[in-house]
Formats: C-alpha cells, structure tokens, sequence
C-alpha cells in the first residue's frame, strides 16, 4: 500500500497490490472504500481458470483510477457499470478467462485508455484452431467468429480506437486476417 503524501488526499490509499489469494466471489465490497485511489492491483486468484467470474460493481464507483490490473481471477465479463472508470488509462485483465472483449471497453466508455493488456485468456489448451468455437475456452475464441464465407476477422473495433498506443492479446485463441484499413475514414491513421 501507498499513500498520497500531500494534497487534499493526504495520507488516504493511493495504491494497493492484492497477491495470490483464494476467492470465488467478485472484488469484495470493501474496495469502494479506496475512492482516493489511482492505482490497484489484484493478481492470481488461486484455480482461476475454474471460475466464471464479474469483477462485481463496486470497483466501478472508484472514479479516480488510472491504472488498473486484474488479472488471473477467473473473470469471463466486466459489468456494465465498468464504463464509469473514465480516467481509467491502463487495464490489464490478463490471464482470465474472457471469451470475447467485454463490450463495455470501449472509446465512448473508457475515453482516457491508452494501454489495454488482456493476454493469456484461456481456460483450457485447445490443438485445433481451425473453426473452433467451443463453449467455457476463454481464449478469446468468440471474438472472431466463423462468417458464411468461412473466413474470419481479427476485431475491426479495437484498430479504431484512436487513444489506445498499447494493446496485447498473446496468447489467445483469436483466428483471422487483419482487415484492410487504409481506405476507412473512421480509422485512426
């Protein structure tokens, strides 16, 4: 844990790290309390890739987060309220077990984002990625589904995202061309 040495947060939580710990429930109630907070930490919620977990909607009243990392929990969906995190500027929900980007991490949700971090969502190892889209993988693997033409795309969304510089998805199941582009007025050049 650390401080605010000055200012009129002084001596309130200014950051907090949350390692290896055992829980089958959402991030405790306790953490809206932490509303000075800019920087939290929660990492390696043991056999987390057993659980189907929501990061539940009392981190979403800290408003004053920049940087936020909850990864390896056992989270397959981020609640609605997630869009309150406005000045939210780093996520990282790696190591869970997300089937598809959670469509609240958005622009429009989560103007100030620049990195998001979401690698090695996979519940299980699958061999044969050629159309495969099997239930509770994690992975990403419904991010980019079979079309009627059987080919796949690599999520356009995520390419428009004008203020994001860093975006990581290794390790995960996703399939498909990168789309062309160029000729896209809404695509950032």
């Amino acid at each position: 844990v650390t401080v605010h040495k000055s200012g009129p947060n002084k001596g309130r939580v200014r950051s907090a790290q949350f390692y290896l710990f055992g829980t089958k429930e959402p991030l405790p109630f306790q953490v809206k309390y932490l509303t000075a907070a800019e920087e939290l930490y929660f990492y390696s919620n043991e056999n987390s890739f057993r659980y189907s977990l929501s990061t539940g909607k009392h981190i979403c009243e800290l408003t004053q987060l920049r940087k936020l990392t909850i990864g390896a929990y056992g989270l397959t969906e981020l609640p609605d309220e997630f869009a309150n995190l406005k000045n939210l500027e780093y996520l990282d929900i790696s190591g869970n077990n997300f089937e598809e980007i959670p469509a609240v991490l958005s622009p429009e949700n989560l103007p100030n984002l620049t990195a998001l971090i979401i690698n090695a969502n996979q519940r299980n190892v699958t061999n044969d990625l050629f159309n495969n889209y099997k239930e509770n993988s994690g992975g990403l693997s419904h991010e980019c589904p079979l079309r009627e033409d059987g080919t796949r795309e690599f999520p356009r969304r995520l390419l428009k995202w004008n203020n994001l510089d860093t975006l990581r998805l290794s390790v995960n199941y996703l399939q498909g061309t990168i789309p062309d582009l160029m000729d896209d007025p809404d695509f950032p050049k």
